[in-house]
């Protein structure tokens, strides 16, 4: 957003800049898990390295190891998910979370 404090370097670095969203799930680590499992197009990983949506969970993966201070301070909740949007329909893409955060 322009009213973020590093955009100008984000303008600087990137075209179009990232791709890579963050989604608080209220109700913490089960209802994240419900909406991981009811997504039907994105794919759990722990890698945003493919053209595909990626989703990952944090707390239970990439940062499993930290205490939960180090948690707190980073900002990694156990509602955290993480999407690395890939080449799939934007639309698609939207009815998916959509009928995910249903499952909760």
């Amino acid at each position: 957003l322009a009213s973020h404090p590093q955009h100008a370097l984000a303008t600087k670095q990137m075209r179009k800049f990232g791709s890579v969203l963050s989604f608080e799930i209220a109700g913490g680590k089960d209802a994240a898990r419900k909406v991981l499992d009811a997504l039907q197009i994105m794919r759990p990983a722990v890698s945003f390295g493919g053209p595909e949506t990626l989703v990952c969970h944090p707390a239970t993966s990439t940062h499993v190891g930290l205490e939960q201070s180090e948690l707190e301070s980073l900002g990694v909740t156990a509602g955290l998910l993480r999407f690395s949007i890939g080449l799939e329909d934007a639309d698609d893409l939207v009815d998916d979370i959509h009928q995910a955060l249903a499952s909760i």
